[in-house]
């Protein structure tokens, strides 16, 4: 059995919560909160950081979309919409506002396992290639910095490519710093000095 999640359960109708609670437990996860309308459901995100959220698409004083698009932003976790509402501009909003599945109400017990399932795999497809990205632009930002700095190197000591990149290279094994670290700081020295 998968390790139980942490959920928030987001919903004005309090028998619907009760229900989905109900439900939620049975499946082994733990709900950690639940909110009546919009701005307690980012606030209780906030604060608890859980797995998942279940939300329900129209809320008081902040409806489940916005929710879910500032949740996304500021405490990322898989989401689910809640909705008695098949609209398919409401399906489509939600979906750009990052939620990864869409229950309509009543819902059942076995309609929210796989949902579950579902979201929670997406979402964690979706950390990692953020994760790929983020590290993608680091790389691209290092090796824009280590070039800058070879050609201050080839510049200034009238050194080769493959030169400039050995001294960069040796600096960064016996200083161990990083290669981009190394260039960086070559790059300070530059605006220092002219």
């Amino acid at each position: 059995m998968p390790e139980p999640l942490r959920i928030l359960i987001a919903e004005d109708d309090t028998v619907i919560a009760t229900d989905l609670q109900e439900a939620l437990e049975a499946l082994g996860h733990r709900v950690v909160g639940e909110a009546s309308n919009g701005i307690e459901a980012l606030r209780r995100a906030q604060e608890l950081k859980p797995d998942l959220l279940l939300l329900d698409i129209k809320m008081p004083e902040l409806d489940g979309i916005e929710v879910a698009t500032r949740v996304l932003t500021e405490c990322p976790a898989a989401i689910i919409m809640l909705t008695a509402y098949t609209d398919e501009a409401l399906i489509e909003r939600a979906e750009k506002a990052g939620a990864l599945a869409y229950l309509v109400k009543p819902i059942r017990e076995e309609a929210l396992k796989p949902a579950i399932r579902m979201a929670m795999a997406r979402f964690k497809e979706l950390q990692a290639l953020r994760a790929e990205v983020s590290n993608l632009k680091e790389a691209l930002e290092a090796r824009k910095l280590i070039e800058r700095a070879k050609g201050i190197l080839m510049e200034k000591l009238g050194l080769s490519e493959a030169e400039a990149m050995k001294r960069l290279q040796e600096q960064s094994r016996s200083r161990r710093k990083k290669l981009a670290e190394v260039a960086q700081a070559i790059l300070l020295a530059q605006d220092l000095l002219t």
